[in-house]
């Protein structure tokens, strides 16, 4: 069997191993909002809808479009579809980071590629939207490395403004990890990567017209990063011990990535190989500020997959430049193995977790998720009894509906958005959604001179959810808004019913006016 032969199947193997346990991803409950919103957002996409001007996100329009494209193709929007799609950007990052390693050789590429998926399992199967954009920037850097083909330098920019439209935030990271690779180019190899980079964002530029640049500022820039993340941010030191010292250790392993890259430039300013290592480091130091905002167990590895992904590959090195008799596949192994080591010793729960998804995948074992069917479309909830109240709550506004009307979900106390129920919406497509709050944010929803209260006044049914009330952070996320909503609430509207921790209620016959 030739090298790239062995290659491509060691690469399946490890992709294999790690099926099951991910497989068992799609049995998860969902997040109410953030899961709820990957379903909700594309389907009004394909609808004529626009993010930014018909409602809010504080993302790019990347993941949006790339689902939209899937379910348009697969008969509509479908919660196991969505997962699909989030495993594939797992699998595609685990791919482009082997990629990237088995250029030194191929056990170091396995080895790297087993401790990211390692680090991938307890996030699920989500498609979130910093996983694909992670894996557009990785694949930028691999493609990068041919900088002697126009082409590749073309493509390489391209999937760099790639990630940028998945998430913008992710600008100071692609431009550093790029920095390295783009010096090595020669000038018309720059100019290509730079019209491919250019292509990319596009979009924003077409969004800005048609939502107003307004819009793209408030959603993208103004109100995620000024406005709600002091209601968002988690304080470091919040957190639990093993966190912590997973997010340190995160940043450590960013630091010796770095290092790793600077010993291998050094020694051959002009290998591309040497540059990628560098050009890894950069990349995984600048997911730092996705950890260090919300220091919770996603976030952490959000960031954390990548930079101890990459550290088997730097250990590696480092050992390599001072021991280089060592054979290459026990370095590789001993490498790899300090990597898994270091994760047992600083944050033990976490390997705990990972292992308990490999067992359950390969027993087979079924988790107590129930779904909730309706109009034929489901979604995955914890346990039996909320699912039996949300479908009570369901039923009622199906036997209630007239053509036309309008539904709002939000939480109980309207002056705190915190969070809210956006999936309700995706298990009612007949009605149209009321406001342009599907999900909430502090800080935005109910900032000063919102249209919160208005969006309410047009709705003829409201879902309200008590649980939601109790919302507790060390944060910026316990202040109040404007209690406009709720005069709104108890003026124009009149409960209903109560379904465990959730309230219907249906505007007034006294007020109904035409929309």
């Amino acid at each position: 069997m030739d090298t790239s032969r062995r290659k491509v199947l060691i690469a399946l193997l490890v992709i294999v191993a790690f099926l099951l346990p991910f497989w068992h991803g799609f049995e998860r409950p969902a997040s109410t909002m953030d899961e709820g919103a990957l379903l909700v957002y594309p389907e009004l996409m394909l609808k004529g809808k626009l993010p930014y001007r018909d409602f809010e996100t504080f993302y790019g329009p990347g993941n949006l479009a790339v689902l939209s494209a899937v379910y348009a193709s697969f008969g509509g929007p479908d919660i196991f579809v969505e997962r699909n799609v989030g495993l594939i950007y797992q699998i595609l990052a685990m791919i482009a980071i082997f990629a990237i390693a088995q250029r030194w050789n191929t056990a170091i590429g396995a080895g790297c590629m087993a401790v990211a998926g390692f680090l991938m399992l307890p996030l699920g199967l989500a498609a979130y939207t910093w996983i694909g954009g992670v894996t557009c920037a990785l694949w930028s850097i691999f493609v990068s490395t041919k900088s002697e083909s126009t082409r590749c330098c073309f493509l390489g920019g391209l999937l760099a403004s790639c990630a940028l439209l998945f998430r913008p935030d992710l600008g100071p990271a692609i431009i550093a990890s790029a920095l390295p690779l783009f010096f090595l180019m020669q000038s018309g190899r720059r100019r290509s990567y730079l019209g491919g980079a250019f292509l990319g964002v596009l979009p924003f530029a077409w969004l800005a017209i048609v939502a107003g640049p307004g819009e793209i500022l408030n959603n993208l820039f103004l109100f995620p990063v000024l406005y709600s993340s002091p209601a968002r941010h988690l304080p470091i030191f919040s957190a639990d011990t093993n966190l912590i010292l997973l997010f340190f250790g995160h940043i450590l392993a960013a630091i010796v990535n770095v290092i790793g890259g600077i010993i291998a430039v050094r020694v051959n300013r002009r290998d591309p190989a040497a540059r990628i290592i560098l050009a890894l480091g950069l990349l995984g130091l600048g997911f730092t500020h996705q950890a260090a905002q919300r220091i919770d167990l996603w976030h952490v590895l959000f960031a954390a997959f990548v930079s101890f992904g990459v550290l088997p590959l730097s250990i590696f090195v480092i050992q390599s430049r001072f021991r280089p008799r060592q054979p290459q596949i026990s370095g590789a192994i001993l490498a790899t193995a300090v990597v898994l080591v270091l994760l047992e010793s600083i944050a033990p729960e976490l390997p705990a977790k990972a292992r308990a998804e490999i067992i359950a995948g390969i027993r087979r074992e079924s988790r107590e998720t129930v779904f909730l069917a309706q109009h034929r479309r489901s979604f995955p909830f914890l346990s039996m009894p909320e699912a039996q109240m949300v479908g009570k709550i369901l039923d009622r506004l199906d036997e209630g509906f007239s053509p036309g009307q309008r539904l709002f979900v939000g939480p109980a106390d309207l002056r705190r958005t915190n969070y809210n129920d956006t999936f309700i919406y995706y298990l009612l497509p007949q009605f149209q959604p009321a406001t342009y709050f599907l999900e909430m944010n502090p800080g935005s929803a109910n900032r000063p001179n919102s249209r919160l209260a208005e969006d309410i006044a047009s709705a003829d049914w409201l879902v309200l959810n008590h649980d939601l009330d109790i919302w507790n952070e060390p944060n910026a996320s316990s202040n109040f808004g404007s209690d406009a909503p709720m005069r709104v609430v108890r003026d124009q509207f009149e409960l209903c019913g109560r379904f465990g921790s959730r309230d219907l209620y249906r505007r007034r016959p006294a007020t109904v006016t035409k929309l």
